[in-house]
């Protein structure tokens, strides 16, 4: 393959090349598949029969891999339109009711979205990205608002120093119940709230 084969050509007189948004989309999480599913499984939650809402859902693969423990239903929302198609072309083939939506955190729509009740709430290394693109303040109004949907919240972080999120969580009510740390050095914190 020669350089730049991977870039699509629009047809005459559109003058542009379009790099696929897997090229440009800058990331700021690295790791493989298995980096993301680290420690999901292992850290005392039962997704069985639960509803859970998995905020940044990407592609929706971590919710599929939570679709083979049976949860009664799947609600992912993600920034980025192509990953929230992926995610519901995924799911065609499993039995889990579920639904992706794509909206910025920070939309006004966010609340008309969500349930008012979740079992779990994923927040799988996204707080620190709605925190950098909204600000603290927001992100943090945005975080909490969330975390009171739920009796148990499932997070990465992929830095420990940096205890915002933790903060957020355990000033609602929650006690952290597991933690696991990954191999590429994020941890795994799972939260139960009485």
């Amino acid at each position: 393959m020669h350089e730049g084969a991977d870039k699509i050509r629009l047809g005459p007189g559109h003058g542009r090349i379009v790099v696929p948004f897997w090229k440009s989309h800058k990331k700021y999480s690295a790791g493989t598949w298995d980096d993301r599913l680290d420690g999901l499984f292992s850290c005392g939650v039962n997704y069985s029969g639960k509803t859970i809402l998995d905020v940044g859902c990407n592609m929706g693969i971590v919710a599929y891999e939570i679709a083979k423990r049976r949860p009664a239903y799947i609600h992912g929302i993600d920034v980025l339109k192509p990953h929230t198609r992926v995610a519901r072309s995924i799911f065609l083939g499993s039995n889990v009711e579920s639904r992706f939506d794509t909206m910025s955190l920070g939309s006004r729509k966010l609340q008309s979205v969500l349930n008012d009740r979740y079992d779990i709430v994923l927040l799988l290394a996204v707080y620190q990205h709605v925190r950098r693109g909204l600000g603290q303040e927001e992100a943090d109004r945005i975080f909490i608002d969330i975390i009171n949907r739920t009796q148990t919240i499932v997070a990465r972080v992929p830095d420990e120093d940096d205890i915002r999120l933790q903060s957020l969580i355990e000033g609602a009510g929650f006690t952290l119940s597991h933690r696991s740390k990954s191999p590429r050095g994020s941890a795994v914190l799972a939260y139960h709230r009485h």
